[in-house]
């Protein structure tokens, strides 16, 4: 039994290793004379190739085999990679599990491990599918209901690192232990934003004129290093675009045809994005105002006209606030 892990989802991958040994293992999963973790990364092992194929041959005390697995298989040297791709050519029959973050598909390690057992992806889900994957792992891994509110916040907060989200859950849980569900109250006392966050974020709120949620991620990504520029130049572009938009709706395009005459994805453009909602929020009388006031805040920001932090924030609040 050969497994490859492939991907940067690093809880999943985690909850797959501790499968893996306990389908080699059984109850003796946790008993270090029947398993051998080795790293890629570990400077003290001259070659990792020949590490694997020797506990691959080897004995246990208590199993006619060892259980192997490798971590951070992407740290592989050249010649290790080679190495294992020629001994796993010959199909060897042993339990073993590769971990990788990324592992080029044209290679030779990547086709012979492949034609010696199975290869299973693990990738980070997308930022804005994020809250709906921490909404589904949560209950089932630590058996606490957590509220939707929750879940965005902590979307935003740490991103798409799903070890870090469930890290950070578990210290949640240590410190209120008998939570029967996890509140954004509570997520939002005991998890400091750690992710670092980008002008266009802000799209969204903006575009559905939600005035609470605008102030709020205006704040926060000014706290987090967003600069006003970077702002004023994603929103022009945004309000650029949903001019162009409900134009072409105007026209009789369907939201989808719209979104691809504009060169935008369908699912993030009009569902996730809602922009068929947006432009019917935003008049384009209203829009053109608001495009002709962004690019001389553009100007006031880089000439030092509107300089201090309060006074942009200010500035760019009075688009949406009125």
């Amino acid at each position: 039994m050969i497994v490859t892990l492939i991907g940067k989802d690093e809880f999943s991958k985690e909850a797959r290793i501790g499968k893996f040994l306990e389908e080699a293992l059984g109850d003796r999963k946790d008993d270090p004379m029947s398993r051998q973790i080795l790293f890629a990364t570990d400077t003290n092992i001259p070659s990792i190739a020949d590490a694997v194929i020797t506990a691959c041959d080897s004995v246990s005390m208590f199993a006619p085999e060892q259980v192997v697995v490798v971590r951070k298989g992407e740290a592989l040297k050249a010649d290790d990679s080679k190495a294992l791709a020629k001994w796993l050519s010959h199909n060897p029959q042993c339990k073993l599990l590769f971990e990788f973050e990324k592992l080029d598909a044209r290679g030779e390690l990547f086709k012979a491990l492949k034609g010696a057992g199975e290869i299973e992806k693990f990738e980070e889900p997308k930022q804005y599918k994020m809250a709906e994957w921490i909404d589904a792992a949560i209950p089932s891994h630590f058996n606490k209901a957590i509220d939707r509110d929750a879940s965005r916040y902590l979307a935003e907060a740490l991103g798409t690192d799903t070890k870090l989200v469930c890290e950070e859950v578990e210290k949640v849980l240590l410190f209120a232990p008998d939570c029967k569900k996890i509140t954004l109250d509570l997520v939002r006392t005991m998890i400091v934003p750690q992710r670092e966050m980008v002008s266009y974020e802000i799209n969204d709120s903006f575009g559905l004129r939600d005035v609470k949620q605008y102030a709020r991620m205006l704040n926060e990504l000014l706290n987090n290093g967003v600069n006003a520029i970077q702002i004023a130049g994603s929103l022009y572009r945004y309000s650029v675009d949903l001019l162009n938009f409900s134009s072409l709706l105007d026209k009789g395009m369907t939201p989808k045809d719209a979104a691809a005459e504009l060169g935008k994805n369908d699912y993030i453009f009009n569902v996730k994005g809602r922009a068929p909602e947006c432009a019917r929020r935003w008049s384009k009388p209203l829009l053109c105002r608001v495009i002709r006031r962004l690019a001389d805040l553009d100007y006031e920001f880089k000439s030092g006209l509107c300089s201090t932090r309060i006074a942009q924030e200010l500035a760019l609040a009075a688009l949406v606030i009125r």
